[in-house]
């Protein structure tokens, strides 16, 4: 009996879930997700903190700033002009169809990339806030780059020392 030969079509298909695989499989170091949406997560759970879930924004200064952060963030994604139009419409439906406007282009046309730092003095984010909503991506009004990596390192260094210490103890009790 002779072994059945597979058609192009089946080898097409198979060639085609293979490199479906590999495509779903992310690299070792790399990000499963974009900087945007990490901080998009994190903006969302600020706004929710300090202004409610899913609660419409009162007009103003401060609103037409958070607005625009979003935005901003929002033209990194796919389909930015829907997202961003669908963000307006459910935060900030008090905002004109012209500022609307004015906003969607300014994203898409060139997008701000905030630094960590930056970012955390103009939406005001405080390192007890900051802590307790586990934002990584924000920095913090009181609290610089440097203080904060040094906070971080000493943590890594009492986290290693605890490690070491458990490996310690668990080789005398095998003994």
């Amino acid at each position: 009996m002779r072994p059945h030969r597979p058609t192009p079509q089946q080898i097409a298909a198979k060639r085609w879930e293979i490199k479906r695989r590999y495509e779903r499989k992310t690299k070792v170091g790399k990000r499963t997700k974009s900087m945007a949406a990490i901080r998009l997560a994190e903006l969302t759970r600020w706004l929710e903190d300090t202004h409610g879930a899913g609660v419409e924004l009162e007009p103003g200064p401060d609103t037409i700033r958070i607005a625009e952060v979003f935005a901003h963030h929002l033209a990194g994604l796919a389909n930015p002009e829907r997202r961003i139009s669908q963000w307006l419409a459910f935060y900030v439906p008090s905002i004109p169809p012209r500022e609307q406007e004015r906003l969607i282009a300014n994203a898409m046309g060139k997008p701000i990339h905030w630094s960590a730092d930056k970012l955390a003095w103009r939406i005001r984010l405080t390192d007890e806030q900051r802590t307790r909503l586990k934002i990584t991506t924000i920095g913090a009004i009181d609290l610089t780059r440097e203080q904060r990596a040094a906070r971080r390192k000493a943590r890594q260094a009492e986290l290693q020392r605890a490690l070491r210490a458990r490996r310690k103890a668990a080789s005398v009790n095998t003994i």
